[in-house]
Parts: C-alpha cells; structure tokens; sequence
C-alpha cells in the first residue's frame, strides 16, 4: 500500500513524456508563399486608406486586406527562424527600434501567430479587433526547483506576451515593422487617428497552461507534496506593473492555479480588467497542513509587497484583491487574521517559553501560528470555502487517502522532535498520525475549530460565492464537497449562490459575480 504514491508517480510521469514545445515553422505555408512585393504593395495601398479620412466607407474592407497581406508577410518573415533583421531586410522591410510600448523581441525567444493556438482549454476566444496580426510571445524560464536562474516571480516554464505586428509605411521610404505590446498601449496611430490593435487575449493565456506544468500531477501532489515543494511560489502573469492592482488567485486541494484559467480567460476579454488589475497566482502542493501552506502564503506575499514598493508601487499593492477557492480560502482566511493564542491554544498545554524545543522547532511555532499577519489586502472573495470544514473529511475513504500522503520529511521530522520533546503538553490528534490537508480539512481538526475563534480585520471587504448544485434549497445545500452552513459567512459585503458544484471558479454566474466586484472594487459603474 505504501508504494502506491511511487508507483503512480512513475507511471503519470512516463504518460508525459516529452515537453511541450512552441509552434515552428521550417517552411512557408503554402496559402502565404505570395511575392513579397505583391504583398507590400497590397499592405501600402490598404494603408493610405486607413489614413484617409475621406475614405472611410472603405476602411473596413481596407483593414481586413491589410491583415491578410501582413498576415502572409510575417509567416514569409518567420520561417525558417532566423534573426529577425535579417528576416525582416529579406523582404525588404526593417524592424521599427523599440518604442515605450512595444515589446521587447530581444526577450521573446518564439513569436508566432495567435491563431495557431488551440483556446478551447480556456473558454471563448476573448479578442479585440483591429488593425494588424495578433501574436503570441513565449520566453522560455528556468524549472522549478531553479528560481535563482529566472527573474524573481516570474512564472515557471516560461511566460507569455500578447503582441502585434504592424507594417508601418508612414516612417521613411521603407516599410517598417512595429511590434506592439497591447497590455501596455492598446492602439497606435494612422493617419492622426487612434487605431485599436488587432488582439487575441485568449491565445497567450492558452498557451501558457499548453506548456506550463504547475497543472500536471495534481492528485499527486496531495499525496507527495515534498516532491513538489520546489514549485510552491508566488507567480506574476506579466511583469510586474506599479499602475495596476494585484488580483492574488489561489486554489484549493487536489488543484493548481488553472483552476481559474476559465475565469481568468474571461477578465481578459474586459478592456477594464486589463487596465486596471494584473494577475499573481500562488501555487503549492496540497496535501501539506493548510497552515504550513499559509505560512509560505504570507511569506510570498509580503516578498511581494516589498518587490512592489521598490519598484514603484503607486499605491496599488494596499488595494490588493484576492480570490481564493475552498481550500485556498481557509490559507487566505488564516494569513490575514490576527491569530493571537488561538492556534497555537489548539495545539499546546503551555506557553511556548515553558516548552522544550530546539531552535527550529520554534521558529516553526513562531511562524506557523503564532504569526504576524498580512495586512496590505484589501478586499477578499471566497469561493466554495469550507470556513467550518467539510463533514467528507471524515469518511473512510477520505482518512483512508490521508494515511497515503508522505508529509516532507523536514516538516515530520520537526513535528516529531516537538511532540518527544514536550510530551504531556501537547494535544495529540486521536489518530495517532501527524495530520495532513485531507485532516485539516475535519469540522473537529483543531486547525478548523481554532480558525473560528479569529476574526477578520473589520477594514478587509469580504465576499462569499457558494454553489448549491442547481437545487435552489441553501440554506440546507451543499456543493457536493463544502455544504452551505461551512462556506457561509456572516457580515459579509455580499453573498452569492450559483447552480455549480463545488467548481465555483469554472461557473459562469460565479464569473459575472467576480466582475461586479472587481468593477466596484476599481470604481467602475
């Protein structure tokens, strides 16, 4: 039995074998293999058009010519690879030097088009349309387990870029690639008049989870979480932005970040969200005590803090909004409450100073409940939170799956140093094992029942969204996991039932529910 873990590692770990890699092309396709003149000479008549005033009955079919020949000149640009001077003079044509708002091509190690990427993993093709050809930027990071290698809070695996590629012919005899970057400037200049770029948001945040791996081996991670301790971190969507307000997404047990990428996918498609807020998803392995998990929660959060006021921070990070789904709520919920005794009362006889323990292991007490918590967020929304726990947690097969996990060794070690060290002044679970997520997550785990007895700070904004599986009966409902009486809050802004199970993130009432919020959130009616 206690082979099981090991042996599923090995045998998911053989079904994905060899890492995703991004769209190449060795050749011209075929539909693009026109004569670069021709192609120019479409794109220049398209575009004297477009700059026209007096012509603007014909710009929509102008701009719908002008994307097709650029379209086709860019895959002539781009395959076979090579530097994309070189690519570029080939057609006659140069490289715009980089503008304020353009991206970066030194830092982008595959470029291609976005219509190449398959979206369905994230929902609905989110674009804005306009003048150019949508694109996709990948640069490649170190992987986990080498965060010194990468920039800091930079996603592992690598990170995605929206981009844009335009032919300009209004900068000097020869016709002139720009590169927008839309996240950052969403329209350029024709004619004297503001033209929105042609963009996919879809396509980017798709590919991303295409070669990303904090989803894969989710059950695995419940029950090995020292084998993926090295993934735990806090990761920015994008580079880091002093003008727009951190949206913190963390999941719950059994799950990663793309829990969300269905929401996520949905904000993106709104010019709003993407002004005014930036995405950070924390990642950790779940089957670890959530209040360890909590502990590691702050300690990013507040690295994050610190990167964020020097690097400018214009007062954002003290509006920071965190979503957090069932499991991830109990970590949000215990990392912004001041815990005083009430943990640590759970857990011991005595006062910490009259404990035997080493210097580990109280630095592990110091910072794992009786911490300081963070107090920069301003606004939370919990999603399907089990806030008094969940009743499964206590069924056969649910204590049966807690005795599978392997705890890391540094935590067991510890816990069992400060159990012999203090025995007769510590409150032992009955179980006779050294409690794991799945425990932590009983309506009788001390953990749970101490959460009760902290109160959230009076100045945070709180929100509930539960679901009731489509039964309408709250408050007698249930999710399937959580049921309304453990997700319910009192003194919450606003409390929202939707006909979902307990997948709130994916539920689209849910999704709508998110955007009312963050709209009031940033002041938008």
């Amino acid at each position: 039995m206690t082979r099981f873990p090991a042996l599923a590692l090995a045998v998911l770990m053989l079904t994905q074998c060899g890492a995703p890699k991004a769209p190449s092309c060795p050749s011209v396709p075929k539909e693009s293999r026109v004569p670069a003149a021709a192609l120019i000479a479409e794109a220049r008549a398209d575009w004297h058009i477009l700059a026209n005033p007096a012509r603007r009955a014909q710009w929509p079919a102008a701009q719908a010519a002008y994307n097709d020949a650029v379209a086709k000149l860019f895959d002539q640009m781009r395959c076979p690879a090579r530097p994309w001077q070189e690519a570029a003079a080939s057609l006659g044509t140069r490289i715009q030097a980089h503008g304020e708002d353009d991206a970066y091509l030194e830092n982008i190690q595959s470029l291609f088009p976005a219509n190449l990427v398959n979206t369905s993993s994230v929902g609905p093709r989110q674009t804005t349309p306009g003048l150019g050809i949508p694109l996709v930027g990948w640069h490649a990071q170190s992987s986990e387990g080498k965060e010194q290698s990468r920039a800091k809070f930079a996603p592992p695996t690598g990170q995605p870029f929206n981009v844009t590629a335009v032919l300009r012919f209004d900068r000097g005899s020869q016709p002139t690639w720009q590169f927008g970057a839309p996240l950052q400037k969403d329209s350029t200049e024709i004619g004297g008049r503001t033209v929105k770029y042609n963009t996919d948001w879809s396509a980017s945040h798709a590919f991303y989870w295409h070669m990303s791996d904090l989803d894969d081996f989710d059950a695995l991670k419940v029950i090995l979480p020292d084998r993926f301790t090295e993934e735990t971190g806090l990761y920015f969507g994008q580079p880091y932005d002093p003008d727009r307000i951190p949206l913190v997404f963390i999941h719950g047990i059994n799950s990663s970040p793309a829990a969300f990428k269905h929401l996520i996918n949905t904000l993106a498609g709104e010019e709003w969200f993407r002004k005014k807020y930036q995405v950070w998803l924390f990642n950790y392995p779940t089957g670890n005590p959530w209040i360890l998990s909590a502990a590691r929660f702050r300690s990013y959060m507040n690295a994050a803090a610190a990167y964020a006021k020097a690097h400018g921070d214009r007062g954002n990070i003290n509006k920071t909004v965190i979503v957090a789904h069932s499991m991830g709520g109990l970590i949000t919920r215990t990392a912004v409450s001041e815990p005083g005794q009430c943990f640590y009362d759970g857990f011991f006889k005595k006062p910490i100073d009259q404990l035997n323990l080493s210097p580990q292991g109280r630095q592990m007490i110091e910072t794992g409940i009786l911490y300081h918590p963070i107090t920069f967020p301003d606004r939370i929304v919990f999603m399907a939170v089990p806030h008094q726990g969940s009743p499964l947690a206590e069924r056969v097969i649910f204590t049966w799956l807690s005795r599978l996990v392997r705890l890391p060794k540094t935590l067991t070690v510890e816990m069992v140093d400060i159990a012999m060290r203090n025995a007769g002044n510590m409150l032992l679970p009955e179980s006779g094992h050294l409690p794991t997520a799945i425990d932590n997550l009983s309506p009788n785990d001390p953990s749970v029942q101490a959460l009760q007895k902290t109160h959230l700070p009076s100045r945070l904004h709180l929100h509930s969204i539960i679901g009731d599986r489509g039964r309408g009966d709250t408050p007698n409902s249930s999710d399937g996991i959580v049921p309304y009486w453990s997700s319910h809050l009192d003194h919450v802004e606003s409390e929202k039932i939707v006909p979902s199970g307990h997948g709130v993130p994916s539920n689209e009432e849910a999704g709508q529910e998110v955007i009312r919020i963050l709209r009031k959130h940033a002041g938008i009616n």
